[in-house]
């Protein structure tokens, strides 16, 4: 949803989009739901929480393009670009994990990523939903 907000507040994709890249960084610095750090990547709970987040992300995807139809591409492309950091760790966590063992060393933007998120815990919940509300808000001020 913070794509979307800045992609409706910017309205010029090239700020607009990597902007949107650079939020996911600062959303992820504030305290927010995740898997305990012992907690398996990938598990069954895991994807079923990805799957959940996934179907919610798609479903606001369609009713934002409905709501403001002439500004739909901006809102999909800064969606997107906002979501794009968290696949890096399918790469990590499927890919290099196989070739190279858990004893892989990320790289430093991988490094940034994991260091900026101090505080991902199950009980992050309710930041979520505060920052739920909070876009939606924005959102809905913009019709």
């Amino acid at each position: 949803m913070t794509g979307a907000v800045l992609a409706l507040l910017i309205k010029e994709p090239t700020l607009a989009i990597p902007l949107s890249f650079a939020s996911h960084f600062v959303c992820d610095s504030i305290p927010h739901s995740g898997p305990a750090p012992d907690a398996k990547q990938f598990d069954r709970k895991f994807n079923i929480i990805l799957v959940g987040d996934f179907l919610v992300a798609v479903s606001l995807m369609v009713v934002l393009g409905i709501l403001f139809p002439s500004q739909k591409w901006l809102i999909w492309a800064c969606m997107i670009a906002a979501a794009c950091p968290d696949l890096m760790w399918a790469y990590y966590d499927l890919y290099l994990k196989k070739i190279k063992g858990k004893g892989y060393k990320l790289d430093p933007l991988a490094s940034f990523h994991k260091w900026i998120q101090w505080s991902q815990t199950p009980k992050g919940w309710s930041v979520e939903i505060i920052w739920f509300l909070i876009m939606g808000t924005v959102l809905l001020g913009q019709q």
